[in-house]
């Protein structure tokens, strides 16, 4: 088992001094992405603060002002290990009225 060190940018200079004849150049640093995202899949057209914003803004009718309203989206979600669609990466393309029927788009 190896054993992996991690720090802080600032603190670089005085790790490196703290080992013996080693520079930053010989030193490895392995990048980490700042989100777990699988490279095969398509890139998200919204990311996630557009999508919460819309579903903040249309969560009652425009015509009637009913309280429930039902998202649109198509079916190209995500699918986890079971086969089951990830809630929220569906492409979001309208909304519902659950109390008029009412439909508009993003």
């Amino acid at each position: 088992m190896s054993r992996l060190s991690v720090y802080w940018p600032e603190e670089t200079y005085s790790i490196v001094n703290d080992f013996d004849n080693h520079s930053i150049d010989e030193r490895q640093i392995l990048p980490f992405p700042l989100a777990a995202t699988d490279p095969d899949l398509p890139p998200q057209p919204m990311d996630i603060i557009t999508r919460a914003r819309l579903l903040f803004s249309n969560r009652k009718c425009r015509g009637c002002s009913y309280p429930v309203v039902e998202p649109i989206e198509l079916a190209d979600a995500v699918t986890n290990r079971n086969g089951l669609a990830i809630p929220g990466t569906a492409t979001l393309i309208g909304f519902r009225c659950c109390g008029c029927e009412a439909e508009w788009g993003v």
